[in-house]
């Protein structure tokens, strides 16, 4: 296999890697990458490296030659304790070239990862042969992470093992993270097709490639770039399978009539193990997402066919050890979980044009109404319940409803699998074929002429399977519609003589047996039940057999193996927990400043800015249990306006004592969801009166023993919020228990950070020190997501008992208390005086204080301890707040006598921002362009990206006499179109702006767009609806797509043959 091979060289100071290609030795104008540690200052989340291409001949003689093979490429670099990571490809396995049989020059070769290996940015020790010796998979019997000549454990050995496990591939001379189809419109569309533009969903090393993807597109010019990707130094992953058979009795290409091939990709978006990685995120990616595509190719034409599966687009939950049931837990209401469903769809849509959604999942008659679902689980949160599959396929019928969408863009399917086939009868899933076989043939396929490369045909939808864990069922009806949907155009093409047909499309069904063993073994440890099913259409008791024991294989891996699994992809993605134990790397970028700089003008000039009133509060209930007693006027909201969202911090849900430590007991807070959910919605419309619209949800909750947040948002705010994510961090007995700490939340509203952090330290009269150490372990050892602290937000706020006391003797700070004097209790209150000495809270401000302290009462009452150890009443329960322009608008305790605590509230108010990432995008391009011109000419003609003074003028103009005189401004921007590009579809303009004119025309009629949520242009999304085949009975029939105010404007690509470039 002809692949782009490297030499590895090392500088010893400063400490370099190089990748010298092969033939870059014997060029007279050979060039090089180096890769070198440029920055690194942990304590503020710092690490830059330096990429550098540079001639062979000029400063290759300053490296030395590393004992190795040619590697492959570079898969990626990774921060990891406290160290800095170059993974490099030392052996792959050929496997197939999808070109074998059409002749072209080009080839696309495919080849599988088996060994990888990690070279330290630092550190010359790793560079050992012997050291380097790696297990060959993720359960080898060799002990992971051996040791080197010098005892020293090599620190990457599982993520070297992992991305060596034989389930990642590349492809050195095409983008394998795309179909053939998109590929091919890439080609067509792209501004510029030579830039190597890979699919970030499906190109699994992402993460790892961050910095190479920054270099190119920001510091090489054209050429530069042209030259980096041709080089082949950055490797794009995939994650999934690849298989090939060869039809015509041949066990190779050559002199085969037909080639078919098998090609899965799992998405990074949200990649995991089985019982830990369920449903959807706040992205819209869901759990084991696999984008399939089976491409036959012949001399004379290429087919490609793709469909997909993934879990249950709603929030869920399902525990591991269970056998014999499957019970879940739906984690979010209808209101809160729908904006991640319609971004998933979005995505989708904006792939594939229309989707036909097959659920295999259980189905029973009784059908409840979970759009009135509040909170998690309605009924079942007070004793630990779940939901039963059936009724999780109910809510994701129920969530495609509320999206309202026709069917002839999102059509829904419904088949009980298991009821089906009972008693072997596999033959059934064919009444499921017929029922979609109308949108099989109006879906197509990919068809390419090889010799001209015109397109004869374009896939229009894509059919999207489920079950419960998409492997099984899932891979079993995939297999029977890819089967039919070969046979069908074999028999009708005469791409190959029909007495070949039956042998072709068993070769389809081995090599979908095969996949559905493959993507099992991702997802859960062992292959895919029904595997015999799945090749042959029948199933007998060595299948049984077989299923048996790969299922009792399952349980063992899913409780016992997934968790340390699950860390290294998270280490490898940036999700999950690995900033607790990986730094974000970035790129040294000597226009860092001055790009930066003139960045931050240019957005200011397109940023929205918006109000933003949240409520906040913290209570430490006591450990007691909710029983039904009325919350008087606790979260009342003031008339003027409504909290866009409520953050609730919790202390002491649970008693503290080990039993509760152990147990990890939620059902207290899952009661409190269900009580709060609907007690908000009471004083909301309380409040607002024939004013209030919509309602709340609860948007997410988390527990680390006795400390819970649960945050709610009103439903016109929801859709705004994302990434939204959880981290705990314990502080109790030196941080090995969850009986202090603290559970933080992360999200951004629109393009802003904020960081809400529910926390309890440490108790006792005298343990100041140990209350600021344990604000110090919080701050510093919280991490979310790529690395990112509670610091690195816009806005951060604590809600805590935070137990700082008053240091005044017991009766003198009672008899203040009665005599009102708060100011003179607050000389002597810790909080303020350790503030005041930098000791805590550095950067933070709090309200002023004039309500009484919080604790201690006796338990029910209004009245302070009065027990034997009569405690000093104090405020330990606090707010704290950092950002700019947070303006208080009430800080106060209300009166509930429900604990021994009184809870606070407070109510803010502060900005958010919202800028159109793909302008920003362009903007930043430009800089960067520019930077690059003023490095050829010393003193370029100065520039401007837009206009701003003529733009401000004609705003004045306008704001004074209603109407534009000279310039216009064109329409504000929507989710549909942007105001700084006209999207033009025949000649004609949809929601731009052409020659300074504002226009809000409407498509031409039988135009549908076909994406109601895109956020960004897509290469296809108007289809012409005249086609009878595209009509269906709908749902909800639109009266027009273009109603819709997700709708998005793109470039629509007429359905005749395409010529190549």
């Amino acid at each position: 296999m002809d692949t782009k091979r490297f030499f590895v060289y090392v500088k010893a100071q400063p400490r370099a890697i190089a990748l010298v290609p092969v033939q870059a030795l014997s060029s007279p104008n050979g060039m090089f990458m180096t890769v070198q540690l440029y920055a690194r200052q942990a304590s503020n989340n710092i690490i830059k490296v330096k990429i550098g291409v540079e001639l062979v001949e000029r400063t290759l003689q300053y490296f030395s030659p590393l004992d190795i093979e040619p590697v492959y490429g570079c898969a990626g670099i990774l921060d990891y304790q406290a160290d800095t990571y170059m993974f490099l490809i030392t052996q792959c396995q050929p496997l197939c070239d999808l070109d074998a049989l059409t002749a072209r020059g080009s080839g696309r070769r495919i080849a599988r990862v088996t060994q990888v290996i990690a070279l330290s940015l630092t550190d010359s020790i790793f560079d050992s042969t012997a050291y380097r010796r790696m297990p060959g998979a993720m359960h080898d019997d060799i002990v992971q992470g051996e040791l080197d000549p010098y005892g020293v454990q090599n620190p990457c050995s599982q993520m070297t093992q992992f991305l060596g496990n034989g389930a990642f591939y590349f492809s050195p001379t095409f983008d394998i993270t795309r179909t053939m189809q998109s590929q091919r419109l890439r080609a067509i569309l792209a501004d510029d097709p030579k830039i190597y533009d890979p699919d970030l969903k499906f190109q699994w090393n992402n993460n790892m490639l961050q910095v190479f993807t920054d270099y190119r597109m920001n510091l090489c010019g054209p050429a530069e770039r042209q030259s980096f990707d041709d080089a082949g130094y950055a490797v794009s992953l995939i994650q999934g399978t690849v298989g090939a058979v060869y039809c015509g009795g041949m066990s190779s290409a050559r002199g085969a009539d037909l080639a078919v091939y098998l090609i899965s990709r799992s998405s990074s978006m949200r990649s995991g193990m089985r019982f830990l990685t369920r449903g959807v995120d706040d992205q819209g990616g869901v759990a084991n997402e696999v984008e399939t595509e089976l491409i036959m190719t012949s001399q004379r034409l290429t087919f490609s066919h793709v469909q997909i599966r993934g879990s249950i687009p709603v929030f869920w939950t399902q525990d591991g050890v269970q056998i014999g049931s499957h019970r879940v837990r739906i984690t979010r209401s209808v209101k809160a979980t729908i904006p991640a469903t319609k971004r998933h769809f979005s995505d989708l849509l904006s792939r594939y044009r229309r989707v036909s959604v097959v659920n295999l999942l259980k189905i029973h008659q009784a059908y409840g109404d979970f759009g009135g679902l509040g909170a998690a689980d309605p009924n079942m949160a007070a004793n630990g319940a779940g939901t039963s599959e059936a009724d999780l396929g109910r809510f994701y019928n129920t969530m495609l409803d509320a999206m309202g969408l026709p069917v002839s863009l999102i059509s829904y399917h419904a088949f009980d699998y298991n009821t089906e086939v009972r008693g072997g009868h596999f033959e059934r899933v064919n009444s499921l074929i017929n029922q979609i076989h109308p949108l099989m043939a109006s879906f197509k396929y990919y068809l390419e002429e090889n010799e001209s490369g015109i397109a004869l045909s374009l896939q229009q939808g894509v059919h999207r399977t489920n079950c419960i864990d998409c492997l099984d069922r899932t891979n079993v009806v995939q297999s029977v519609i890819s089967r039919s949907l070969v046979a069908e155009f074999l028999q009708q093409s005469g791409l190959i003589p029909g007495g070949t047909v039956p042998a072709a499309v068993d070769g389809v069904g081995r090599l979908w047996g095969d996949n559905g063993n493959a993507i099992s073994r991702l997802y859960t440890g062992t292959g895919a039940l029904k595997s015999d099913v799945t090749t042959s259409g029948k199933s007998g008791w060595a299948g049984f057999l077989s299923d048996a024991s790969k299922s009792i294989s399952r349980l063992m891996q899913n409780n016992f193996q997934d968790k340390g699994k699950q860390s290294v992809i998270d280490l490898l993605l940036g999700s999950g927990d690995s900033g607790l134990y990986c730094r974000p790397v970035s790129l040294y970028d000597e226009y860092e400043k001055e790009i930066t700089a003139a960045l931050e003008l240019e957005l200011k000039k397109i940023s929205r800015i918006d109000s933003i009133r949240v409520m906040l509060c913290t209570y430490n209930v006591h450990g007691s249990a909710y029983r039904g007693d009325p919350l008087g006027s606790w979260l009342s909201m003031p008339r003027d306006k409504r909290p866009d969202f409520i953050a609730i911090g919790f202390q002491e849900i649970v008693n503290l004592d080990v039993q509760s430590v152990i147990s990890a007991d939620t059902s207290n807070r899952r009661v409190w969801e269900q009580v709060l959910t609907a007690e908000i919605n009471v004083k909301y419309k309380k409040a607002m009166g024939n004013r209030a619209d919509g309602e709340y949800a609860l948007v997410s909750s988390e527990q680390l023993v006795g400390v819970a947040i649960l945050f709610f948002a009103h439903d016109t705010i929801i859709p705004r919020i994302h990434n939204v994510q959880m981290a705990k961090c314990k502080t109790g007995f030196a941080g090995m228990a969850g009986n202090k700490g603290s559970v933080a939340m992360q999200l951004m509203l629109d393009d802003t950070s904020i960081c809400i952090v529910a926390a309890h330290l440490a108790s006792g009269t005298s343990n100041v020190s140990e209350r600021n150490s344990d604000y110090h372990t919080i701050r510093t050892g919280t991490r979310f997501r790529h690395g990112r602290s509670i610091d690195d937000h816009d806005y951060v706020f604590w809600l805590g008992d935070l137990n700082y006391r008053i240091d005044l003797p017991n009766d003198q700070t009672r008899s203040l208390v009665s005599q009102g004097q708060l100011q003179s209790l607050m000389m002597y209150d810790q909080l303020s005086t350790q503030m005041a000495a930098g000791r805590v809270f550095s950067g933070y401000s709090e309200a002023d204080i004039d309500f009484l302290p919080t604790y201690k009462f006796d338990t029910g009452t209004t009245t302070y301890d009065t027990s034997e150890k009569m405690r000093v009443p104090s405020w330990t329960d606090r707010i704290m707040y950092r950002g700019q322009g947070i303006n208080v608008l009430a800080y106060y305790r209300d009166e509930i006598c429900f604990s021994d605590h009184k809870p606070v509230l407070a109510v803010m108010n502060f900005n958010v921002v919202s800028i159109d990432k793909e302008q920003k995008r362009k903007i930043i391009r430009r800089l960067y362009a520019l930077r690059h011109q003023a490095e050829k000419n010393p003193a370029p003609k100065e520039q401007k990206l837009i206009d701003w003074e003529d733009a401000a003028a004609a705003a004045s103009d306008y704001a004074s006499n209603g109407t534009a005189s000279k310039k216009q401004l064109p329409g504000p921007s929507s989710d549909s179109s942007s105001w700084w590009e006209g999207n033009q579809v025949d000649g004609n303009t949809y929601g731009g702006a052409t020659n300074g004119r504002s226009t809000q025309q409407q498509p031409p009629a039988g135009t549908m767009l076909i994406n109601p949520f895109a956020s960004s242009r897509s290469a296809i999304n108007l289809i012409r609806t005249g086609n009878p085949e595209f009509q269906h009975d709908s749902r909800k029939q639109a009266e027009s797509a273009t109603d819709d105010p997700f709708a998005d404007d793109g470039v629509e690509i007429p359905w005749t043959p395409i010529l190549p470039s």
